[in-house]
Order: C-alpha cells, then structure tokens, then sequence
C-alpha cells in the first residue's frame, strides 16, 4: 500500500507522539516523554564530567563533598516517599557534586546527577536552606522535568527531521543536540513550581525546617537587587514564575502552620557553619582569582582587538592575582591552573610547566590540569607528555575540539599518521566543519592526501 508523504509523516509523528506519553512519577498526570529510563540516566551519565570540566573541578575538599552528599542523599530517601506507585521510578544512585566556581547556582541533570556550586552555598545559612534548595532539584529529576523539556523540542522539530530522513538515504544525524540541550535547558512556570512545593515537602520530611527554601529564594532576590538587576545564574536555568516567596509562604502557612515550634524540623546554622569552614576560608583567594579571570577577558579582547601590549599587560595583572590567590590556597590545583594559563598566555612556558606539575601533583586525575598541561607540554615541544595529559583530559570530556586537534598535532610532529589523521578528524567532526579549528584540522588532512572531510 502506497502512503502520501504528507500522510506518512503525520502517521508517524502521531506515533511517536503516542508513544511519547507517560505519567509524572510525583502527580500521575499524563505527561509527553520520548525518553526511556534507561536513556535519560545514560544521558545525564554521559554528560557529568564535561559539565564539571566547564564548572572548574570539583571543590577540592572531600569532607564538604560528604556534607552535601548526606543531606541531599536525606532529601532523596524522603522524596522517594511521593512518588506515584504506578511510576515504577527506577531506584537510582543519585549523585551530588560542589563545583568549584563563583557562579551562584545549582542544578540537574537527567538521571539523579545534582550540582550545586561553591558560589551558592556560600550565600546559604543553614541546612534548611540547603535541602530545600537540594529538594527543588531533586525534584527536577523525580519529576523527569529535563527530558520533558527535551521531549517538547524534539516534537516540535520531528517533522522537519522526519522530511530529511526520507530524502537521505543515511537518515539524519544531529551531532552533539543532547549536550547542548542539556546546558542551555530551563525551565517553565509549572515546572517550577512544582519543584519549589515537593522541595518543601521533600526537605521537611528528611527533617529540615520547611522554610528553608523559602530562604533560598529570598537569597536570590537579595543577590539580584545587590547587582543592579543582573540576576545570579540560578535564575538564567530557573526562570522566576513569579512571587515565589509568596507562594510557598503560603503552602508553609497551610502545611505547617506549627513549624517553628515543631521538633521535627532543624535548621542547623551551627552544622552548616562548621562544615563551610573550608570554603569560607578559601574564598578570599576565590575573589582574587575572579578578578583575574575578568582581567584575563580583557586582555583577551585587547588580543582579538589587535592590541597586543595591552593584552600583555591584562596579562600580567592577572597573574599577579592568581599569584596570590595561589599563595594563599596552595592546596587548591585550580588555583595554579589559572598561574600556568596567565603565563601560557605571556610565553612563558617553562614557568607555565612549572605552575601546571603543581596542580597535577595535588589533582592529577582532573581535566584542566591535565589540559592545559598537555598544551604547555605542546609549545615545549614534549610530545609525548602532551599526549599522556591530553589523553587524560578526554578520556573526561572526550568531545574537546581544542584537546582532540592538539592531540593530534602531537602525533603529527612523531609522523605517527594513523594517530594523526584520526584526531584530526575528530576534531573536525566535534566542530562540525565549522571554526578555525576544523579549517585547520581539514587543511592538515587534505596536505596528508586523506579524503577531504567536507566533501560528499
């Protein structure tokens, strides 16, 4: 039987579309999903270290990694208790990770990985305000709210991609969509509030003051109004549905009315205090370093602006403060990371090798001490201890475009070929033809008389 084209992919969309509808395992409500279990854990497995990598480390103090971990694993145990028996919520091993940079935030990616940043739990003040603002995105992932979102734009764009299938005869591949929609998603108005309303209920029953979300949101308004209007990252992924305070006074005043005199539920400043010693110490060192990555900027655009002299001397204003940021955390790699870059930027590269040994004595496993080593190691010309750091760094975030090419320039200059032309075109592939980076990886592999990467 012969179908008309228009006729087929509206069959097939309906299908998927049909196929696509499942139930929110915290409300039961129907929902449209085109994501299984097993795909959306995958998905967000997948993506974890290159978001640490893009978020600067994990902080490098394990007790405060413990801390947030037992407080958000409390918050998932109670949390479990709401979901809809006809979920069948898989029982997974949710994961919470500090990340090691300034931006105030915290989120979740699909599958039960939870990330909150040094720069938010430094603006909290208790554990109250901790699990509410763990139970918002415990929420999210209970909720399947990521591969919703995911799940709509799919829709939306299937009869395009649909159409494209039937004219190639490969079908359509979209390179590198699941990453990108994972870093830009956010959210919309109910999503949200659901989350804000089980995060309360999801931090009181793991034995928290209800009102600690409620804290969290008043924190990030006072944050707000403090920069003049610009608001923190939180909520660029977590758009404001409006008087958020509002809403959950309400729910705290109509679901616990007696909480404050309540012995169920703690706040736990003196805890909190205690276990932020670390990073409350370290932060000092964190703002020099902040100054010196806007500075490193601003060379930076002096560089791309021509001014070589005036990017030379951003430069050395930002080592001079990385320097100290250094000097007063010297346990911290990261810190050193940012020493060896200033310098990498200055030519002065047996001072960068020094820096970068630095921070892979204290951290040797981490992606950016072992990528910007290899690209030191690059313009010292030690190929081999270029590849052993770059091959580190991608086994942590595999799709590097920057760390795949110098990969391969590294086999190049050994005339190991087969090395060479297989990192070259993976680079070109990671960005996607486009760049200077695949101009140059394409060049290198039509000069090698490899096929040319942009042809047919």
């Amino acid at each position: 039987m012969n179908i008309a084209r228009p006729a087929l992919l509206i069959l097939i969309a309906c299908t998927a579309l049909l196929a696509a509808c499942q139930v929110d395992p915290l409300t039961g409500k129907n929902t449209i999903n085109l994501y299984s279990y097993e795909d959306e854990k995958a998905m967000g497995d997948e993506n974890v270290q290159p978001i640490i990598a893009e978020l600067g480390g994990l902080y490098p103090d394990m007790q405060t990694q413990q801390y947030v971990d037992g407080i958000g694993q409390a918050v998932v145990k109670a949390g479990r208790t709401r979901l809809k028996e006809e979920a069948e919520f898989p029982d997974w091993d949710f994961q919470f990770y500090v990340v090691n940079t300034s931006m105030i935030n915290a989120f979740a990616l699909p599958g039960g990985h939870v990330f909150v940043t040094r720069g938010i739990l430094n603006q909290i003040d208790d554990e109250a305000e901790l699990a509410g603002l763990l139970g918002h995105e415990v929420t999210h992932v209970f909720a399947r709210h990521g591969v919703e979102r995911m799940s709509e734009q799919t829709l939306m764009l299937l009869p395009l991609a649909l159409l494209s299938a039937f004219e190639e005869t490969q079908g359509v591949a979209v390179v590198g969509i699941v990453a990108v929609q994972l870093l830009s998603m956010s959210y919309g108005r109910a999503d949200e509030e659901e989350s804000d309303h089980f995060g309360m209920r999801f931090a009181a029953r793991a034995g928290y003051h209800p009102a600690g979300v409620i804290g969290v949101m008043q924190m990030l308004k006072e944050v707000t109004d403090a920069a003049g209007g610009g608001p923190p990252e939180f909520l660029s992924t977590h758009p404001d549905p409006g008087n958020r305070v509002k809403y959950l006074t309400e729910q705290l005043n109509k679901e616990y009315p007696n909480a404050d005199n309540d012995g169920r539920y703690a706040r736990n400043g003196g805890q909190f205090t205690t276990a932020m010693v670390d990073m409350r110490a370290a932060q000092p060192a964190y703002d020099l370093a902040d100054q010196g990555d806007a500075i490193m900027s601003a060379g930076f655009e002096a560089h791309n602006g021509g001014d070589a002299a005036g990017a030379e001397a951003k430069y050395r204003e930002a080592l001079d403060l990385y320097r100290r940021a250094a000097a007063m955390q010297a346990g911290h790699s990261i810190l050193h990371v940012n020493v060896a870059q200033a310098q990498f930027y200055l030519g002065d590269y047996a001072s960068a090798e020094t820096a970068a040994r630095r921070a892979l004595d204290l951290d040797g496993s981490a992606f950016w001490p072992n990528f910007m080593g290899g690209l030191i190691a690059i313009k010292n010309e030690q190929n081999g201890v270029a590849q052993a750091r770059l091959q580190n760094a991608l086994k942590l975030v595999p799709g590097s475009p920057v760390g795949l090419y110098y990969l391969a320039v590294s086999y190049d200059r050994e005339d190991d070929r087969a090395n060479a032309v297989l990192n070259y075109r993976k680079t070109y592939d990671a960005m996607q033809g486009e760049g200077d980076l695949a101009a140059n990886a394409r060049t290198r592999l039509i000069e090698l008389g490899e096929p040319d990467p942009a042809g047919p």
